[in-house]
């Protein structure tokens, strides 16, 4: 197989993923999660069951897959900070990049904030899936705690970092299912979304500073 064969095959198994991830979303939405089955999705999606569980073997896959603001990513840019640099500046530029590099590569029809918006608004809905999400953000909020108790000289597990970390992961993780979010034209732009983030940025930075 030649390499370009190997690319247009990917390409083909991109399209398809995302083909059945905007069906999920469109019948989550219209029906609800619990009551949309795999076939309803296959069906959607003009696809096989089986291929909608190749891809996705489990339903709540197709709402917790590939997530581009990884804990490695976060991790990485707080310890590669400069000498001044703050872990909540550090922060704001890994989502700014992150943000930044998932609208350019995250999807082929230009429509991953639309999507991305639809999920925060499907999990937030369903107990178990709020559940998962958050649980897996907690992680996140201890590693940006150790960096801000580091640049205030405190143990990551001091009241100040911790909440200060626990308020901009909130933040963050609530922001695509906000009002203010909801209010932006649709599809929202990475340059749009990032004037929300600088919010919860500054409303973090305002934590601390009214603490010290």
């Amino acid at each position: 197989m030649t390499a370009g064969q190997v690319d247009r095959q990917e390409r083909r198994k991109r399209r398809t993923r995302q083909a059945i991830q905007t069906a999920a979303l469109e019948l989550f939405t219209e029906r609800g999660y619990r009551e949309t089955t795999i076939n309803d999705i296959a069906e959607r999606a003009d696809v096989a069951p089986r291929t909608v569980t190749v891809h996705f073997p489990a339903k709540e896959e197709l709402l917790f897959d590939a997530e581009p603001f990884t804990l490695d990513g976060l991790s990485k840019r707080l310890s590669d900070r400069q000498p001044h640099e703050t872990a909540l500046e550090a922060l704001r530029d890994w989502m700014a990049t992150t943000m930044t590099e998932a609208e350019t590569n995250g999807s082929e029809d230009g429509h991953f904030w639309q999507r991305r918006a639809l999920r925060a608004h499907i999990i937030n809905a369903e107990p178990e899936l709020r559940g998962r999400a958050r649980a897996s953000y907690y992680p996140f909020e201890r590693v940006l705690a150790e960096a801000i108790g580091k640049d205030l000289g405190q143990s990551g597990n001091a009241l100040v970092p911790r909440l200060a970390a626990l308020s901009a992961v909130a933040g963050l993780r609530e922001l695509y299912d906000s009002d203010d979010a909801q209010a932006l034209a649709a599809p929202p732009s990475a340059a749009e979304l990032l004037r929300l983030v600088d919010q919860v940025i500054r409303f973090a930075h305002a934590g601390i500073e009214g603490a010290r």
